[in-house]
């Protein structure tokens, strides 16, 4: 299957589908998958008879999520090195489904929580936080830090978004600097490329991949600029990319995958 694909400095974005381009990637090829799936319900209500009692919601709705959740961890397990990490969003509804997707590749899986500070829509309790289900490969080192597993970063406002899901960078960053230095990132659904702005920053690899055309021309801008702004081969702090050397431009090359 052809893929349009283009290579900006480490950067490799893909256009196409999730599971389909995970088919086409070499085995063991990357340090760390950093992604957000869509996590939505499927069944939200039914349709009932006429004066009929409601129908009630069974775990069954979710078969279609589950199944989806399971054949891309299968593909994820297949690209990740065995010392890798898999980060994967999700919220309190969904982590039961992504812990059941991930545990039969990881040696262990935790959820870190994403605290975004301020509180979103809602009533009774108002939403503030999502979570990631962090998996570790079999052969994956321990790293001794003194970071709690609570990570607090505010969310991107909703008028500055150029994706309707997008993740502010420092938070992707938080987890992309727990990759080694020379490591790749996998990113198979990129978005607006937020988590690949993060790798650059730092200096990794990164592959990305992204079914919508609209979101996958952002992403390639979205590269081209950090790319821009740290010089290849260079690293930057988020506050730095405002004021870093633009004079470098990166080259884009177009190919199939």
């Amino acid at each position: 299957m052809i893929f349009e694909e283009v290579t900006i400095g480490k950067c490799r974005l893909i256009l196409g589908d999730c599971v389909d381009v995970l088919q086409s990637l070499e085995a063991q090829s990357v340090d760390a998958v950093i992604t957000d799936p869509p996590f939505f319900h499927p069944v939200n209500h039914y349709v009932n008879a006429r004066d009929a009692e409601p129908a009630k919601k069974t775990l069954s709705d979710m078969s279609a999520l589950k199944h989806f959740f399971r054949v891309t961890a299968v593909e994820l397990d297949r690209v990740l090195k065995r010392s890798g990490a898999a980060y994967w969003f999700c919220d309190g509804q969904s982590y039961g489904h992504s812990f059941e997707a991930l545990y039969p590749h990881c040696k262990r899986v935790r959820p870190l929580i994403w605290d975004k500070v301020v509180s979103f829509n809602g009533y009774t309790w108002r939403h503030q936080h999502e979570l990631i289900a962090w998996g570790e490969m079999p052969e994956a080192k321990q790293i001794p830090t003194g970071d709690g597993d609570i990570i607090r970063c505010r969310a991107v406002p909703v008028k500055e978004r150029v994706h309707p899901a997008e993740k502010p960078v420092d938070l992707l960053a938080a987890l992309v600097k727990k990759t080694p230095s020379d490591a790749v990132v996998l990113d198979c659904f990129m978005g607006s490329a937020s988590t690949g702005v993060a790798a650059v920053m730092h200096g990794r690899g990164f592959v990305g991949i992204e079914l919508e055309r609209r979101y996958f021309d952002i992403a390639c801008q979205r590269i081209e600029d950090a790319q821009s702004k740290v010089g290849f081969g260079g690293t930057a702090e988020q506050g730095d990319l405002l004021t870093a050397n633009t004079e470098a431009k990166p080259t884009r090359e177009a190919g199939s995958a």
